[in-house]
């Protein structure tokens, strides 16, 4: 069966498309990608793709400065071109922008999952998985799930364990990109080249990039202990960084910055013993490709929700509280993030995680070893037992708050969004600290006692709809709305929550529903948080 999926992102969100794709295929249907004209190119790295459809932006754009009549004409025809003889062909929809969902609902007349419109032009979402996704990415210290494990969730398919696997180049680009990488390495370098390091300087915006200086010692350490040859990449408007590179840099290195196709890109990071990133489309292209990763998550990026889709990642965040920092607001700490994480932390979480055959001993600083990562959060991805991508962590924030609230959340919303008859207790043990638990347990007291209350009333008024209950049960639901709000531990609940009573308002029975699924998640949050914090068992 014809389906067509749609994702409206950029290159690396598109990049992580392919495990939706390749579920849908084992399922039995044909695959049809629908995309952003200018990241077409991306798609050549998709395998199981039937056709891919791109979206004229840009020319559609440009129609309606002439004319609103002619830019629907033009849409018209992609319209005509997309759905071919199948009118009405299943949508997966996995970009939850307002424009997306109108797409969605002008393509097909068939079922949307993921993200579409109603028959009255409101937003609905395929599952509990779907809203989730919106609601947690607008909360960054709470994303406890890996977006393709949510794209996966949202299109209905299961979470299979399997990596980004991406589409190779062809064998001629591989041969002439190795052949120009070994003659770019300077001539008469005393060191023997064992092979290539990859150096992403770029990212979306420069608070999210590490320092080129701190690149440069990096490249420059690499170089020096393990013998590899820095390559640096990115695209043409990052020239500047390469040349903040070069005027730190003392070892040789290979500057493609703006010099690559994708195709040429790819058979760089083939030819790579490993690329150390910023958060960027080129991380994900390369833990598709299967090449180790070491990834800086600065800002807005957190790798629990954008980290690379491949088991074995290095992935390295600031140790700072104020990380990661919500969309929009002005950094009042004058983006010290950028600066937490030092060259030679980085190299010695590479040298004990991704390059054990580098014969060079871990960097020392005043004569000892530099092993405190006090100020770097320090991560190797991996799966849990239900084949979801987690993180283990590598310094000593495993016990910290952020990381206990994060494991929870991933136990308990799991349960939650799947719609699980009963949630489970965690297996592992909560060690709070005090001032928390105590804030915590108060909360959740509150949310239940309200929750109570929402069920009793909906019971009324599921059958006598008198309006003064129906007032009061209003009253009682923003209430709890905000408090949830409030609570910096529940804003994604408060969110969810918003989302999927507004969806199911006119169905009384639905509503009551929905309220018994939230008690039940909070009653087991609660009783995870005995006094004592004792051990317990699923």
């Amino acid at each position: 069966m014809r389906t067509l999926v749609m994702n409206l992102t950029r290159f690396g969100d598109l990049l992580q498309t392919q495990p939706v794709i390749a579920g849908l295929r084992d399922r039995g249907h044909a695959p049809a990608l629908i995309c952003l004209e200018n990241f077409a190119a991306a798609t050549m790295f998709l395998p199981g793709t039937d056709d891919v459809f791109a979206l004229p932006g840009a020319g559609l754009l440009a129609d309606l400065d002439r004319g609103w009549p002619t830019a629907l004409q033009r849409l018209l025809a992609w319209k005509d071109e997309v759905q071919g003889s199948q009118q009405a062909p299943p949508l997966v929809n996995l970009t939850p922008m307002q424009g997306a969902r109108l797409l969605a609902r002008i393509l097909t007349s068939g079922p949307v999952s993921g993200f579409g419109l109603d028959e009255q032009g409101y937003g609905f979402y395929g599952n509990s998985w779907a809203a989730f996704l919106q609601t947690s990415t607008m909360n960054r210290g709470c994303s406890p799930f890996n977006l393709v494990d949510l794209m996966l969730r949202s299109a209905d398919l299961p979470v299979v364990g399997q990596d980004l696997q991406l589409t190779r180049p062809e064998s001629e680009t591989l041969e002439r990109i190795r052949n120009l990488l070994f003659t770019k390495i300077p001539a008469n370098t005393p060191i023997s080249v064992r092979g290539f390091a990859a150096l992403q300087l770029g990212a979306s915006e420069p608070r999210r990039q590490w320092p080129e200086e701190y690149f440069a010692h990096l490249g420059d350490l690499l170089w020096d202990r393990c013998g590899l040859c820095p390559v640096l990449l990115g695209t043409p408007s990052e020239h500047s960084l390469a040349q903040g590179y070069a005027s730190q840099a003392t070892a040789p290195f290979i500057n493609m910055v703006g010099r690559t196709s994708l195709p040429e890109l790819a058979a760089v990071l083939c030819h790579t013993d490993l690329l150390v990133t910023n958060d960027t489309g080129t991380m994900h292209l390369a833990a598709g490709l299967g090449r180790p990763v070491a990834a800086i998550f600065l800002a807005t990026a957190q790798p629990w929700d954008t980290g690379p889709y491949q088991e074995g990642s290095l992935c390295l965040e600031p140790n700072l509280d104020c990380h990661p920092c919500a969309f929009g607001i002005a950094c009042e700490h004058d983006e010290a993030c950028r600066r937490a994480i030092s060259p030679r932390q980085v190299f010695n979480l590479i040298h004990a995680h991704l390059l054990p055959l580098c014969p060079s001993s871990p960097m020392t600083a005043n004569g000892e070893s530099v092993s405190d990562l006090r100020s770097v959060r320090a991560w190797k991805t991996r799966r849990d037992t239900h084949g979801f991508l987690d993180l283990e962590a590598l310094s000593d924030q495993d016990t910290d708050l952020r990381t206990q609230w994060i494991r929870i959340q991933r136990h308990t919303y799991r349960q939650f969004l799947d719609q699980s008859p009963a949630i489970h207790l965690p297996d592992f043990s909560l060690n709070f600290p005090e001032p928390a638990r105590t804030r915590i347990m108060a909360s959740l007291d509150q949310s239940i006692a309200l929750l109570r209350i929402l069920e009793s009333q909906a019971q009324v008024l599921a059958t006598a709809p008198l309006p003064k209950m129906q007032q009061k049960f209003l009253a009682y639901w923003e209430r709890l709305q905000t408090h949830w709000q409030a609570d910096p531990f529940f804003a994604v609940l408060g969110r969810l929550w918003l989302t999927e009573s507004q969806e199911l308002g006119r169905d009384i029975s639905g509503i009551l529903q929905l309220t018994r699924r939230y008690l039940a998640l909070a009653s087991a949050w609660r009783t995870a948080f005995p006094p004592s914090c004792s051990r317990h068992e699923s």
